[in-house]
Formats: C-alpha cells, structure tokens, sequence
C-alpha cells in the first residue's frame, strides 16, 4: 500500500515546485507598460521592458513599447548628462530601423490613447518613414482609433515626401471612403511637395464626387496651380454642403480673395462652412465683417464656429487699423438686450469683451453711452448665470478702473 502512494506523492511535490518557479505577480511587461503610459517614467520603463523583451514568447509590444520609451527618455531629457545617454539614442535609433509591421501597428494602437508619451512616440513613426506612413493611413481609412485621427494626419504631415506616395496609393483606391481621401488630400497640400502635381492633374475626375474634385483643386492650388481658383470658389455656393466645406477648408490660402464672398458665406447653414469662412476672415481681414462675425455668437452654430469668431476678432482688435469700430458697443448690447441665449455663449462673448483693446473701447463708449450703468443693471436684474456674472463682475471692474 505505501508503494501505491508513493507515485502520487512526488507527482503532487514536483507539481507544487514547479508552480513555486514561475514568475510571481505581474509581469515585466504590465508593469513597465504602466510605468511608461500612466506615468511616464521612462527610465525605469526601459530596465522592465527589456527584461519582456527577454522572457516574452510574443516580441511585439515590448518592442513596440521600448521604442516609445527610449523615445520619451530623450525628448523629455530626463537622460541629459546622464552616462547611459548615448546609448539611449544607440538603441531608439537601432530599434527605429528594425521595427516590423507588427511592431509599427502595436505603437499605432499604444499611441491611439492619449498620454503623457504619445507625442514622442509619433516623433518615432515619423522617423520610420514610409513603413509607418503606409499603416497609418490603413488605420485612418479603417477608423480604427477615430479620436487619434488628428495625431495621424499631424504625423503624415511631418513625415513629408515619405508620406507622399502611400497616400497618393490609398487616394487611387477605389474601395477608400470618399471623405477619408478628401482628408488624405488635405495632407498633400500641406506637405507642399510640387513633385505630385503631375499626378493629381492625371486623376479621373469623371467619376469623383464634387467634394473630392475641390479638395484636389485647392491642394493643386496651394502647390502652386492658381487656376483652379475659380473652381474653388465656386464651391462656395454649391446645393451640397460637402463640397462647400471643401472650398471653405481652402479660404485661408487663397490669394486676394474677394471679401464679400467671405461674409456672404458666414450666412452658410453648416457650422464646418462658417468655422473655417471665420478663420479665413482673420486672414482676410475686413471691417464689414466684424457685426457679421459677432451676430454668429447668438446663432445656433457649435462651439467650434464660436471659439472661431473670438479668435478671429481677436485678432482684428489687435490688428487695430480701426477694424474694430462700434464692436465693444455693439457685443454689450447684444448682452443687455438678451440676445445671446446660451449663457456658454454669454461667457465666450464677456471673455472677448475682457480684451485689453475692448475694454479701452467700453471706456471711451461710457461717456456717450452710459455702457457700464446699464451692463451693472442688466447683472443685477436679468442674469441667472453665476459663470456670466463672474464673467460680467470681472468686466466692470475692468471698465471702472
């Protein structure tokens, strides 16, 4: 009988031993992959991740993960007169050339999230190259990461003429989302490389949507075709609001472009349309487009076309040039005549009103208008809001000074 059990026993002994050798608790690569992405700490990150590099069956994500942290040890210069320095930039740029593909779509999806390293971590696709271009605009066409979207473009961007061709591929694909390639050509004209001109002006444009057909005349523009000038504004007045975002998107970088167009378009039903017609406006700068601009504020329009308008007429007041005349008086009685139903919008138009050029405007108006009495009597009598009346408080202490 104790022979019998005797097997069992050391079976169960050896099993128990077994299970006392594996690596206990977390693993080196969850423990570095949270040292790096929710805490930035990129030295101790990189002495973890190596260790996963090691002991990892699967490669990827430590590789992927090592070169977002050698990166982020370098820009954030935390190894600045530090011994090991140079071989930090040893290793990222080492282990920037040898990146795969795995490796490459990995970063993309670490890097879709927003963290204190995602920044140096695109520095490190843009210097990859072409390899990163090309997955980056497969994600992009999939919507996979939809909130990263601006850090891909951004990213494309900076690569330049290494981006140039995969995103010219990616155009020609018949089974890319339209509005995908519309934003793929955006990013041509932003890089600036005249060597594909020849190539957009070969496109079909038989079979293209109107939207598309603008995006490309406006990129073929600011890569020095002034031609299609015509054809761009034109689509100012199109019965389709995707083309008129197109030609909108473009306003700001046409040359002597005729005002009136400008402010016609700010009465454009869509909030794209009016936010960037707002921002050409602070390129283009008119007088007449002021009253125009701040009526936007009691509109039904996003936030975006707002925020727009402040920043534009910002800059207007402090261009000077007597841009800004009757606008101070006019915002305050926008104000005391409660035409501004959003008390959010109330608030973006009492920051504007802070202004160091308005409020010298309000001071002058007092005199003749008596401005500040009657802002002190629409605060005590007609606003609910504690935000606009912090807002409007802040103001009149401004204007009494």
């Amino acid at each position: 009988m104790k022979k019998l059990t005797i097997f069992p026993m050391i079976l169960i002994l050896f099993v128990c031993f077994a299970c006392d050798t594996k690596q206990k608790g977390r693993s080196y690569l969850s423990v570095g992959r949270d040292k790096l992405i929710e805490s930035g700490l990129a030295i101790e990150a990189v002495q973890l991740l190596t260790e996963a590099e090691k002991k990892e069956e699967d490669k990827t994500e430590p590789r992927a993960l090592l070169v977002i942290a050698y990166s982020h040890a370098l820009a954030s210069g935390v190894t600045k007169g530090q011994d090991f320095e140079s071989e930090y930039k040893r290793q990222r740029a080492e282990r920037i050339d040898a990146l795969n593909e795995a490796e490459i779509n990995k970063m993309i999806e670490i890097l879709s999230k927003r963290s204190e390293v995602q920044q140096n971590g695109f520095q490190a696709l843009v210097e990859k190259g072409t390899d990163a271009a090309v997955l980056l605009i497969d994600n992009l066409a999939e919507g996979l990461y939809p909130k990263a979207d601006s850090n891909f473009i951004t990213t494309l961007t900076k690569m330049g003429s290494k981006a140039v061709d995969p995103i010219l591929d990616k155009i020609a694909d018949a089974d890319v989302n339209p509005n995908v390639k519309i934003i793929l050509i955006r990013v041509i004209g932003e890089i600036g490389d005249e060597k594909v001109v020849e190539r957009l002006n070969a496109i079909d444009m038989t079979n293209i949507s109107d939207a598309f057909k603008i995006s490309i005349y406006a990129t073929l523009y600011r890569l020095g075709e002034k031609k299609y000038k015509s054809e761009i504004l034109s689509g100012l007045t199109s019965n389709e609001a995707g083309v008129r975002r197109a030609a909108a998107k473009v306003m700001a970088n046409l040359e002597n472009v005729n005002t009136t167009t400008l402010i016609t378009a700010l009465k454009d039903s869509d909030s794209q349309v009016v936010t960037d017609i707002t921002k050409a406006l602070a390129v283009h700068k008119n007088k007449d487009a002021v009253k125009p601009l701040a009526n936007i504020l009691k509109s039904e329009h996003g936030a975006s076309a707002k925020k727009a308008v402040v920043n534009t007429l910002i800059a207007y007041a402090e261009a000077g040039s007597g841009l800004t005349k009757g606008l101070a008086k006019h915002l305050s009685l926008m104000l005391i005549n409660k035409e501004v139903s959003s008390s959010e919008d109330r608030v973006r138009l009492l920051q504007l009103l802070k202004h160091p050029v308005m409020v010298k405007k309000l001071k002058a108006a007092i005199v003749v208008d008596d401005l500040d009495a009657k802002l002190y009597d629409y605060l005590q009598t007609d606003e609910e809001s504690a935000f606009v009346k912090v807002e409007l408080n802040e103001l009149l202490n401004l204007i009494r000074k």
